[in-house]
Order: structure tokens, then C-alpha cells, then sequence
């Protein structure tokens, strides 16, 4: 009896571990997650400059107005226009006639007043021994020393209206008040000029150095204040009447970047209360003349400078309802879905100002594969754009031997 029942419970045993056997066997096996390559950058702390953009105006370091300083007759034009000019260079000439003629008469004058000087003094030498011999009354030497203060005065009159005579002739002759570039002539040869007819004739300009002139914001002007750290540095930016100090980078027409940097010269001590801005000037050398005054350009200059910041590309973010979000790629090759705040935008990155560490892996290319926990294999993007580049040779290489057989099987 004890057999018995002894050989059913080994019976049962053996059936029980047969069934876990057979259902252990008809599980399905355990797959490996499918991983997914994606481009990535790691993130690295940088100081930032913050960089101030404006549309600027080119204008002439010095824009002298040539004028018709007497009235006359224009002669001779003896500049070409367009052309550069020397300080005191002769532009024109005036009829001088009449100016000669009353020079000549001032001359004549002034002899007249001299002569009388010299008789008036000797009238006084004449009479002074006479009046100490009781020769000559007392009237008699007091209308002598009357008459050569009196030639005196006359002289003096004679000398000023010579000088004045001489000054008009040499207005005759308009020369160039500084050294530049002479515009277009506003006065034909032959026209009456001065008060009675034009007047301005030309201008010149100094076009090197030029000024560079752009209008700045409020906000831009705290910026850059804040960024003069001593008091020193406020006070002598005050001092050289730039509240704003740095280089200005222009554009030039094509798009390249003019050779010479500017240097602030000029902020304005008030903002323009309708538009929340205020003029700022720089001064740029303009050697071989690329630059004309009047034409507008780019101005950039460095308003301030974020220490230890993070820069995310934009490829990089994506935005929804509840915010911005990245896909970072952690240590064990996984996907975490993380929400960022974001500062402004530089250069076509933005600034991280919460959510992102320094050294963290974001995914550029393939977040439409991707989701929060996929597993990925890393590809930096440094290393993607130079198998890129190597895969791109290869197959020119390949393109261009297949060309090359055509041609050799012809020549055959």
C-alpha cells in the first residue's frame, strides 16, 4: 500500500515538472530594444558676446561749404569735379577789376594820411621854440598837437580801409578751406556770384576719416553701461563724451565685412522721447575711399558679454503648449523629453537659462524617431558632417571612375 502511493506521488512530481518545462518553453523570447541613431552635440560652457545690430548712415568727417565772399563776376574754374583737394588749393577766380581799383585808391589814402602826419608833427616842432620864446601864443601849439592827433587818427582810418581793400582782392581768389574731395560746381563761368547772386559754390568734403552714424536703444545703452565695471572707465568714457565705448564692425554693399574697425566717438546725452533712442557716432578711417558719405550700411558693436553661458542650437528645441523642450541623451544611451527656459536669441542660438548642464549630449538630428526612454546610438555632429564629407568624396571618386571607362573603351 505504501508502494503505491509512493509511485503516484512520484508520478505527480513528475508530470507538475513537466508542465513548467512545457510553459516555460512557450514564452516568447526577450527582445532587445531596437536602437536608433541621432545626431548630437554636447553642450559646453562659453562666454557669450552680446552684440548690438543697427542700420547705419556713412558722413564726411568735415563738410565745408565754399562761399562767395564778394560780389563779382565768376572768371575761372580751376578744380575738376569729384576730384581731391589740397588745403588753399585755387577753385576760383573773380573778376578783380574793380577790387584792384579800390585798392589803388586805398593806397592813395593812406599816402595822403601819412604825409599829413609828417606835417603835422613838423607844424609842432615849428611852433614849441617859438611858444618858449613868447614867439607864439598858447592857441597856436595847442591846435598844432590837436592837428597830429588828429593825423593820427586819420592814418589809422587809412590803414584799416587798406587792409579791408586787400582782403576783398584776395577774396577774389577762393581757395579750399581744407583738404578733401570737391563736389559739383553750383556756379557757372561768367555768373554773377555773392550777395547779389549765388553764393554757395561747392563743398568739400573729408571723406578719411569718416564718421559712422546709427541710432541706439535704451535698453542697448543700459547694457553697455553695465558693462563698464569701475568707476574710472564711466567717468572716462564720460570725459571723452562717449557713454558707450567699443569698436563698431560695418558691412560693406556686397556683404563682406569692411577691413577697419571704428572707434566710438559721439553718444547723444538725450533720448528722442518718440522713439526711445539717441544718435551714436564712430569714426572710421576710409584710406582707399571703398566708403562714399551717405550711403547706408550695418553697424555691429559689442553691448556686453555673458560669462560661463550655454548656447542651444535651434535645430534643437522644439516647442509646444507648455513650453520648450529638448531630447537629451543620457548616460546609458537613453532618451529623456526635457523642458527648457530659454533666454534670447544669439547668432542663431539660444542662451539656456534653465534645464541644460554643461557637457549634456541634445539630440539635432532625428528627434521625429526618438521619444522619452528610446535607445539611441550617438553619432556627434562633428564626427556625422566629417563622415559626410569622406562618404560625398567617395562617391565622386566612384562617379568619376565610371565616367572614365566610357571613355577608355572608345579609345580602344
Amino acid at each position: 500500500m505504501a508502494g503505491t502511493i509512493y509511485m503516484k506521488t512520484l508520478t505527480l512530481s513528475f508530470l507538475i515538472s513537466t508542465l513548467f518545462t512545457l510553459v516555460a518553453c512557450s514564452e516568447p523570447p526577450v527582445i532587445a530594444p531596437e536602437k536608433v541613431e541621432v545626431i548630437v552635440t554636447q553642450l559646453s560652457q562659453k562666454n557669450i558676446p552680446l552684440w548690438g545690430h543697427y542700420i547705419a548712415n556713412t558722413q564726411a568727417s568735415l563738410d565745408v561749404e565754399v562761399r562767395a565772399r564778394v560780389e563779382g563776376y565768376l572768371e575761372q574754374q580751376h578744380f575738376l569735379e569729384g576730384s581731391f583737394v589740397k588745403k588753399d588749393q585755387l577753385l576760383y577766380s573773380i573778376d578783380d577789376g574793380p577790387y584792384q581799383a579800390a585798392l589803388a585808391s586805398a593806397q592813395a589814402s593812406h599816402i595822403q594820411a601819412k604825409n599829413a602826419l609828417a606835417k603835422a608833427n613838423r607844424d609842432v616842432k615849428r611852433i614849441k621854440p617859438l611858444y618858449e620864446q613868447d614867439a607864439s601864443s598858447q592857441l597856436d601849439l595847442d591846435n598844432a598837437y590837436a592837428d597830429v592827433d588828429s593825423a593820427k587818427a586819420n592814418l589809422k582810418a587809412a590803414e584799416a580801409a587798406l587792409q579791408q581793400t586787400e582782403l576783398e582782392l584776395s577774396y577774389t581768389q577762393i581757395r579750399a578751406p581744407i583738404s578733401g574731395v570737391v563736389s559739383a560746381s553750383n556756379a557757372d563761368i561768367g555768373a554773377l556770384v555773392g550777395a547779389s547772386g549765388v553764393s554757395l559754390l561747392t563743398n568739400v568734403q573729408k571723406v578719411d576719416p569718416l564718421f559712422i552714424e546709427f541710432q541706439m536703444t535704451t535698453l542697448d545703452y543700459l547694457q553697455a553701461r553695465r558693462r563698464l565695471k569701475s568707476y574710472y572707465e564711466k567717468f572716462k568714457a564720460d570725459a571723452e563724451g562717449t557713454s558707450v565705448e567699443g569698436l563698431v564692425t560695418i558691412t560693406l554693399p556686397d556683404g563682406s565685412e569692411y577691413p577697419h574697425l571704428g572707434q566710438m566717438k559721439f553718444t547723444a546725452p538725450k533720448a528722442n522721447q518718440e522713439t526711445a533712442t539717441f544718435t551714436a557716432r564712430a569714426e572710421i578711417i576710409n584710406p582707399d575711399r571703398e566708403l562714399l558719405p551717405g550711403q547706408y550700411t550695418k553697424a555691429r558693436i559689442q553691448l556686453d558679454e555673458l560669462a560661463d553661458s550655454l548656447l542651444l542650437p535651434e535645430q534643437a528645441v522644439k516647442f509646444e503648449q507648455s513650453g520648450a523642450f529638448v531630447y537629451v541623451v543620457l548616460a546609458n544611451n537613453t532618451i529623456e523629453r526635457r523642458f527648457v527656459v530659454l533666454g534670447r536669441n544669439v547668432g542663431g542660438d539660444f542662451l539656456v537659462q534653465s534645464g541644460l548642464s554643461n557637457g549634456e549630449k541634445v539630440v539635432l538630428e532625428g528627434t521625429h524617431k526618438v521619444q522619452h526612454g528610446s535607445h539611441v546610438v550617438a553619432i556627434m555632429a562633428k564626427d556625422a558632417k566629417e563622415a559626410a564629407k569622406k562618404a560625398q568624396e567617395a562617391e565622386n571618386k566612384s562617379q568619376k571612375k565610371a565616367a572614365e571607362k566610357p571613355a577608355k573603351a572608345k579609345d580602344k
